[in-house]
């Protein structure tokens, strides 16, 4: 099944290749075989050398080779050699720890846009390093990816995943060895996105329980859609999605004054920036313009027919001299990471001075042009350099019953959002990359989907397992944030459901959970603070792979005992228990038999929290909502981990 699942077409080569992973300052896991895999032509033999060893293999019938060097010890620089009927030399190499981190966009989510982000750009270590994966949307599983190992500094990291930095600092601190971050990730995606295909057959020989046969059945059901329907449905799409936006974001398609395209606007006051990309955090959602001045001769006119401008977050209305060429919107699948390539109309461009205008719109995190400066080009010509920019008009959410309901995009097979894309496009290239383990933050796009979870995400960690043939590698999650406005009334909610299958799943062996019940940011899905977020998730691999002694998590329900008017809630990890205000523990909701929630008072004994029974209640849950106002932790500072006592019906038991 797995060989099916991954087989890839592949033709003789003219020339020996190495997959993008095996680049200059690329990082190798230490005490472990390290593989190297590649292509040539059939039958070559190849022989591949680092760190004084060597191993000779050949190709097989479709020119692949896959070597296992010697496990290394910690250290480097190394040079890695692989000769067939060419020579390919990566230079830099460092031998310590690998890891992936994957996710959706609070793993994307880069530092430029985080706290502490000054304090960790002077601390940047060049021996941490990160390979970030291009996205690709994909539906069989590739063979290679886009991307390159870039080494920490303080002019790098910006870039990086602020969540696998932070991660990667802690362990580098500890351990003092070399760290490797593989960083494949997607914004706003669901699990079964990155779950491999196979997970989804019935064949596989796992139980099936009642939860994963509905589950199997929702998936299979979309893996075997008609393409068809969905180019039908995508075409009774976009007139609905035109019509709305107009309504919805009039800032950028309504009518809105375009003077400011014209070449002969005065931009002289506006800011500048000597490269690309250039990304606003959330701090201000709305309107950018920028324009872009390009001197052109008469024959790179001529052969100018296309501009191409990389990925724009979130849409945008492209101008060249004052005319529109070309816009993104919400009907365009993905958009905000849809490179942007428009047609030139002939008789446009002159030859001399010339004006790009770029009307950019975002309305929720982070958004700009986003693309690196190489990907800017108008023909042949790079214009990825000094561009113009003002900030405009700021994004205002028109309410529903002015706008009408958001049309949904149709679910496609190039929509990121389809089951087993992003494993195909995005992790099933890197195997079998020798790793040490996995960091994963996702969740948010499945909190409606809550109760089947547990189950989903369990079986896309053994996929991963089982195609990567290293043993059951350390896979650590991190819990959703709290989150939305705080509800004094709400006992029930799906985003604590989905915290609650996180942890589950957490205490599957090699598993962990990193709790931020007490980090988040009510207004914002994106907490800025992804520090706290990497150190946390360190902390279980100190402790369970590295063997460190450290507190690794917050205080754990262990036990709940009732007498007299009492309700006692025992802890693990429940050093120094306290709270962090001083005051009573708060978020305990107690229930009885009515199954009627209210709040509880308690005190702080120990390893215990003692609560006050009000009407013999039996059942207790803890910051089981949104955002719960937790105060209780340990000596470390970790909150304790949300928990429930009761087994009744989960509110999202039945969404699929």
């Amino acid at each position: 099944m797995i060989a099916a699942s991954l087989s890839l077409l592949c033709f003789p080569q003219s020339q020996m290749r190495l997959p993008a992973l095996f680049t200059d300052h690329m990082v190798v896991q230490r005490g472990k075989p390290i593989n190297v895999w590649g292509w040539d032509a059939p039958g070559q033999r190849v022989t591949v050398m680092l760190g004084g060893k060597s191993v000779t293999v050949s190709t097989d019938s479709q020119g692949k080779f896959s070597a296992s060097l010697p496990k290394l010890s910690a250290g480097g620089p190394h040079t890695l050699q692989v000769k067939g009927s060419s020579t390919t030399t990566v230079k830099d190499v460092l031998v310590g720890e690998v890891w992936i981190c994957s996710g959706q966009s609070n793993m994307e989510w880069t530092l430029a846009s985080s706290l502490y982000r000054n304090e960790t750009k002077q601390q940047a270590d060049p021996d941490v390093r990160m390979f970030t994966v291009t996205k690709k949307v994909a539906q069989t599983p590739q063979e290679d990816v886009v991307g390159s190992w870039v080494a920490s500094s303080a002019n790098t990291v910006d870039r990086f995943s602020a969540v696998g930095l932070a991660f990667a600092n802690k362990l580098h601190k500890e351990l003092n060895v070399p760290i490797g971050m593989i960083h494949t990730s997607w914004g706003g995606t669901p699990a079964e996105a990155w779950t491999p295909r196979f997970i989804f057959s019935e064949s596989d020989g796992l139980p099936a329980n009642s939860v994963r046969k509905n589950m199997l059945s929702s998936y299979q059901s979309r893996l075997t859609a008609n393409g068809l329907t969905y180019e039908a449905a995508l075409a009774k799409f976009r007139p609905l999605a035109t019509a709305f936006q107009i309504k919805a974001l009039p800032q950028i398609f309504g009518d809105v004054d375009l003077s400011w395209t014209s070449a002969d606007f005065d931009d002289s006051s506006w800011n500048e920036a000597p490269a690309m990309p250039v990304v606003f955090d959330g701090a201000f959602d709305g309107a950018y313009h920028f324009r872009k001045e390009v001197v052109l001769t008469q024959a790179q006119v001529d052969a100018a027919t296309n501009l191409s401008l990389g990925a724009i977050d979130d849409f945008d209305r492209t101008f060249v001299n004052g005319t529109q060429i070309g816009q993104t919107d919400m009907t365009v699948p993905n958009h905000p990471s849809a490179i942007r390539a428009y047609k030139i109309p002939k008789g446009l461009l002159k030859a001399g001075r010339n004006v790009i205008a770029v009307l950019a719109y975002d309305t929720g995190g982070p958004g700009g042009l986003t693309s690196q400066s190489k990907a800017f080009r108008l023909g042949a010509v790079a214009v990825g350099d000094h561009w113009k920019y003002r900030k405009a008009d700021r994004y205002v959410p028109i309410p529903e019953s002015q706008t009408g309901p958001r049309p949904a995009m149709p679910e496609g097979r190039d929509n990121p959002s389809f089951p087993c894309t992003l494993y195909n496009g995005m992790v099933a290239p890197l195997v079998p990359y020798t790793i040490q383990g996995a960091i994963w933050y996702q969740g948010e796009s499945n909190a409606n989907r809550a109760a089947q979870y547990t189950t989903l995400l369990s079986e896309m960690i053994r996929g991963w397992r089982q195609v990567f043939e290293q043993g059951d590698f350390s896979f650590y999650t991190v819990q959703l944030a709290n989150f939305m406005a705080p509800n004094a009334n709400q006992f029930d909610s799906a985003w604590a459901e989905l915290r609650n299958a996180q942890d589950i799943v957490g205490q599957e062996p090699r598993g962990g959970t990193a709790t931020i019940i007490d980090i988040g940011e009510a207004n914002d899905i994106h907490p800025r603070n992804k520090r706290d977020v990497g150190d946390r998730l360190a902390r279980i691999a100190l402790k369970k792979d590295y063997g460190k002694s450290i507190e690794w998590q917050g205080p754990r329900f262990q036990s709940i005992s009732t007498k007299g008017d009492k309700i006692t809630i025992t802890f693990t990890h429940a050093g120094g228990l306290k709270t962090t205000d001083g005051q009573a523990p708060r978020c305990f909701a107690i229930a009885g038999a009515d199954r009627q929630w209210r709040w509880a008072t308690g005190v702080v004994k120990g390893n215990t929290v003692v609560l006050d029974r009000l009407q013999g209640e039996t059942m207790v849950r803890y910051a089981w909502q949104d955002n719960p106002p937790v105060n209780l932790i340990n000596s470390d500072g970790l909150p304790a981990m949300p928990f429930r006592t009761d087994t009744l019906p989960l509110i999202t038991r039945n969404n699929r």
